[in-house]
């Protein structure tokens, strides 16, 4: 059965809560930061985004790199030895 609360008890508890209010008001605005540091770190905001499909890399974007050979100025005699070898 529900229990109903009489005027005296709400009254009670309403004179509770105003007085807890007021002994906390002095550590109300850390308890609101802690608090929301906290839900940050439960629920990061790169979890607020609405994830969606990757239906995998589309192709015709991308072009194949063909390798070359630029010729140089420089003689190429057999006989110098690299500098640095």
């Amino acid at each position: 059965m529900r229990r109903k609360f009489s005027p005296i008890e709400i009254a009670i508890g309403v004179l509770i809560a105003i007085g807890l209010l007021m002994s906390l008001k002095a550590l109300f605005i850390p308890i609101i930061v802690l608090g929301a540091i906290f839900l940050l770190y439960k629920l990061p905001p790169s979890r607020w985004k609405k994830t969606t499909i990757r239906r995998g890399p589309e192709r015709g974007k991308t072009k194949n790199a063909k390798f070359r050979v630029i010729n140089g100025n420089k003689d190429h005699s057999s006989d110098d030895y690299p500098k640095y070898h």
